[in-house]
């Protein structure tokens, strides 16, 4: 099924359990109310994997909804404790920021809701019983366009990834948090990694750092949200032939279309795929 967000982005999306596992422990959202995209990737098994993405993409629903639905005023950021000085010395302190400095509203609320989603995740597995970085996790990707910015906000944690098709070539907007792409970043000396190992992931540890940036788009351009079922198991250059027949009439059959060609390389994860073309 097709959503429209606002007269800006149409959105399609599917998901599937692949063709190994028995359960599907991706979650994704479409939610046309607010212009919010998200998938999110658990890891952990029953009632542990799928357990964590949902919370992960109830939680950023929840925390963005709650954000003004019409423009903000002045830049507001959200305040952040300073880290503690060795021994018993307090907080480090801080001046305050200059309009210059202060970050932008929107991007703050978005590092605010990733906060708070780790937090659920991550008090469910201390609740549990689990050591930090231990327990159940879950990747994130998502897109926010909020009616009054004109550009998205995409954001991840983990190895689910976002791309986008413009002008006739596709460009991954993410970069994973995974030690395989670190090995890469560092000059790819020696033996590789595997690419499965993540360096962050929602709920394991209390604190993540995630990626939040504005994206330039335009009328036309397609955005791809995809679970590692996908983008691990098909070429760039097999998901760029798609997207480049991609356009508003036919989303939700691309969206198939890439499920089936992930199923048809072994179909090894579960595939999650959101697409969003720009109008």
């Amino acid at each position: 099924m097709v959503q429209r967000i606002g007269n800006r982005l149409l959105v399609a999306a599917a998901s599937d359990v692949g063709r190994v596992r028995t359960l599907n422990e991706d979650a994704f959202l479409v939610d046309d109310q607010i212009g919010l995209l998200v998938v999110a990737d658990g890891m952990g098994g029953h009632d542990a994997g799928e357990v964590a993405s949902k919370l992960v993409v109830e939680s950023i629903r929840t925390t963005l909804r709650a954000f003004p639905r019409s423009a903000p005023g002045p830049i507001c950021p959200i305040p952040h404790a300073a880290p503690p000085l060795p021994g018993n010395a307090g907080p480090m302190p801080q001046d305050e920021p200059t309009v210059d400095e202060a970050p932008n509203p929107i991007l703050s609320v978005v590092q605010s809701a990733i906060n708070r989603a780790n937090a659920a995740v991550n008090d469910a597995n201390v609740n549990r019983g689990y050591p930090d970085g231990m327990g159940m996790g879950s990747t994130l990707v998502g897109l926010w366009l909020p009616e009054y910015s004109e550009r998205p906000v995409v954001f991840h944690v983990g190895d689910s990834r976002s791309y986008l098709f413009s002008q006739g070539q596709l460009r991954q907007l993410t970069q994973d948090h995974s030690m395989y792409q670190q090995w890469v970043n560092y000059g790819a000396r020696g033996q590789p990694p595997a690419q499965n190992i993540l360096l962050q992931a929602m709920g394991p540890s209390s604190f993540v750092t995630p990626d939040v940036t504005f994206q330039e788009v335009a009328p036309g351009d397609v955005a791809l949200l995809c679970s590692d079922g996908l983008s691990g198991m098909i070429a760039h250059t097999r998901i760029a032939a798609v997207l480049n027949e991609t356009n508003a009439d036919n989303l939700d059959e691309a969206c198939h279309k890439l499920i089936d060609l992930a199923k048809k390389a072994g179909g090894r994860d579960n595939i999650t795929v959101i697409l969003g073309c720009f109008l």
